[in-house]
């Protein structure tokens, strides 16, 4: 059988890699091993896991084939407490064996198919800044780790840590900011010089810290970026690594799982629109959900609503009929949206709970009212208003001080 000679691996490739499956470690981060392969006449280490890509280029090499293999193959030559120096690791087989001035170590492995290894799009939209790795890790670390203070209280009062932390690019700058005052502590910025393109600001699982202060070697010049208008990636690249992540913060895509969760938990007939609505059949009725993004909030408004009447006339006696169940206190809502009467309902984002029985009410409520509000849109439309025409403003100041 033919033996596979993957390359003399350095300490400074072994260190690199370490450093990525080291990292998964430590969050307890699920990964399936690592692959190995060549291409373009480089080594590449190719490491997944849920919500993370680490492609990192290593040194010449020469060989077929792509491999996965045990994490402790590489852990065991690449860790600082057990460094053996530069690491010879040939493949027989279904056995892997790596070979130091300290001896050998041999353990199982496979042949898996080469991985496509695609990258992320680069969008119009999109947000980058390029800067050294000592200046992305400073900022990182200045405007995202846990305040000094966090463990010098002595009250036991329960502190909030924050859900997120948030990168942003603006021109000439890279920010990154949190906010502890849920923790009775207080907001954080950091802030350096980078080489920027475009603008914009992306939400961040704290999980992604450990990608950053694990991953960033400081003499590498980094380039990060995301697109704010689909803000389901950022991407971490140097000369040596590529880094995709997707640990980060989309309100409204979290709010729409969690809408997905409870209509498979409750048996719900339901499909998901191009668009991001989601249509429900209850009881004959089809239920449309869809979210609202607000100002002055960071999670989306769950909005749900079906057709009453289609075709319907702007008339008079359909606006009473529309007034009259909406200031009749109840749960739902009639509107008039061009021409089809619209009957709906708003959840709070802290009150997703109740979607079930909402969704069952409005049911109801579509299935009593069918039929009872036609003849009213059937009379004739109001006419349009007729526009008035705007008063000439005074030349002079009216006199209203005496």
């Amino acid at each position: 059988m033919t033996i596979t000679n993957i390359g003399l691996v350095d300490t400074e490739e072994l260190s690199r890699v370490f450093d990525s499956i080291w990292m998964l470690r430590t969050e307890g981060k699920s990964t399936p091993g690592i692959v190995v392969f060549c291409q373009d006449g480089r080594r590449k280490w190719w490491i997944t896991s849920d919500k993370l890509t680490i492609l990192i280029t290593g040194d010449s090499a020469n060989f077929t084939g792509a491999y996965r293999l045990p994490l402790t193959i590489i852990a065991n030559a690449g860790r600082q407490s057990a460094a053996n120096g530069a690491v010879t690791y040939t493949i027989d087989g279904d056995v892997i064996t790596a070979e130091s001035a300290r001896g050998k170590q041999t353990v199982s492995c496979s042949s898996v198919p080469t991985p496509k290894c695609d990258r992320v799009a680069i969008t119009r939209s999109r947000a980058s800044a390029r800067l050294n790795g000592k200046d992305l890790t400073w900022a990182v670390f200045s405007g995202a780790n846990v305040p000094f203070e966090s463990m010098m209280f002595d009250d036991e009062e329960e502190r909030q840590a924050p859900d997120h932390f948030t990168i942003s690019i603006e021109k000439n700058v890279l920010a990154v900011s949190s906010d502890w005052t849920k923790a009775k502590m207080y907001k954080q910025t950091g802030s350096t010089a980078a080489v920027t393109k475009g603008s914009g600001q992306i939400r961040l699982d704290p999980d992604f810290l450990s990608v950053l202060f694990n991953c960033i070697d400081a003499d590498s010049e980094w380039t990060i970026s995301f697109d704010p208008a689909e803000p389901h990636f950022v991407v971490l690249e140097s000369d040596s690594q590529y880094i995709v992540s997707r640990m980060t913060k989309v309100p409204a895509a979290e709010m729409q799982q969690r809408v997905r969760n409870l209509l498979e938990s409750e048996k719900f007939e339901h499909q998901t629109a191009g668009d991001g609505r989601i249509g429900v059949r209850v009881d004959g009725v089809v239920v449309s959900i869809e979210l609202f993004e607000r100002e002055d909030d960071q999670v989306p408004l769950l909005g749900m609503s079906t057709i009453i009447v289609r075709n319907a006339n702007e008339s008079a006696e359909l606006l009473r009929e529309l007034n009259a169940h909406n200031r009749a206190g109840s749960v739902s809502r009639l509107w008039l949206e061009k021409d089809k009467v619209l009957l709906g309902v708003e959840i709070l984002p802290d009150n997703i709970g109740v979607l079930p029985a909402r969704l069952r009410h409005l049911a109801s409520e579509a299935n009593r009212l069918t039929g009872m509000l036609d003849p009213f849109a059937a009379e004739p439309a109001l006419p349009a208003p007729k526009r008035k025409r705007r008063k000439k403003k005074d030349d002079t100041q009216p006199e209203v001080w005496f």
